[in-house]
């Protein structure tokens, strides 16, 4: 990936750099503190991801990102600030933003953000892949097409974030959430016995698979919390695929200060998942 670093603090952009370079196929394309200099090369160079801070001396960073995306580039963006209040955090992500960084920066954090953007970006190179070789035979239903597979695409996305993809109930759950998007129903409208040809015991022991994933996926986010209490992508996932309390609870057990961990509800977790694939 190619990425463009827009800061005047040199160190940051340094460390930046060599968190960047570390990994052979990331590279560091161009860096300024100048928001004319970066706009000019976002025109020329191919870049995949900026860093960005707010406050540039010429327009600010959220000035900056939508000048760059009103003329039809679409970079990713990090914006790294020493300190976001609620509102610049909101108004960030509102422009656009990825992923809000503050300084000092934390060297496994930055590594964690590149990775989840480099994991988005082979996904929507994928999918573009993908609907590229059906545009041809479906033109007529393309938009409706291009929004289902986006959606699926991201339920992936998010489940492999949640690191419940190679779960015994992993197939089970893509299956239910693929008929909720393709037939734009709710969690309650899922016909087990049509979709597995399973009888009720049959339809217990996929509800068992999945609770077992599921708990997987509610145990790895709470770690992911802890690490990161105040990343709003992992706090948005805590309240709609499991209800932040539960979330909270299994922190608790995680820390040792609680007996019981968080409950999972199978219905909450999947029309959260559609919610959540619908936005992204």
């Amino acid at each position: 990936m190619n990425f463009y670093i827009v800061d005047n603090d040199n160190n940051a952009t340094s460390l930046l750099k060599d968190i960047i370079e570390n990994d052979f196929n990331n590279s560091v394309v161009g860096t300024t503190f100048n928001a004319e200099q970066a706009f000019e090369d976002v025109i020329r160079l191919s870049i995949d991801v900026m860093f960005v801070n707010p406050s540039l001396s010429q327009i600010n960073g959220i000035e900056l990102i939508k000048r760059i995306q009103q003329s039809n580039h679409h970079p990713h963006f990090i914006m790294v600030s020493q300190a976001f209040d609620p509102a610049g955090r909101t108004n960030a992500y509102r422009a656009g933003v990825d992923f809000c960084i503050e300084k000092p920066l934390n060297v496994a954090e930055v590594k964690t953000v590149i990775k989840l953007i480099g994991e988005n970006i082979n996904m929507s190179n994928r999918m573009l892949q993908i609907l590229d070789l059906v545009s041809g035979a479906a033109n007529q239903n393309t938009t409706n097409i291009n929004f289902k597979s986006k959606e699926k695409e991201n339920v992936k996305s998010i489940l492999r974030f949640l690191g419940i993809t190679n779960g015994s109930g992993a197939q089970d759950i893509t299956r239910i959430i693929n008929v909720m998007i393709e037939q734009g129903i709710t969690f309650d409208n899922i016909n087990f016995h049509e979709i597995f040809r399973c009888d009720d015991h049959g339809k217990k022991i996929i509800l068992q698979r999945i609770r077992r994933d599921l708990k997987t996926g509610l145990n790895n986010l709470a770690h992911m919390c802890i690490d990161y209490p105040e990343n709003d992508i992992i706090l948005e996932y805590a309240n709609n695929l499991f209800e932040y309390k539960n979330v909270h609870n299994e922190m608790k057990i995680i820390n040792g200060t609680a007996s019981r961990g968080g409950q999972v509800s199978v219905k909450h977790f999947f029309n959260g998942l559609v919610q959540e694939s619908a936005q992204k």
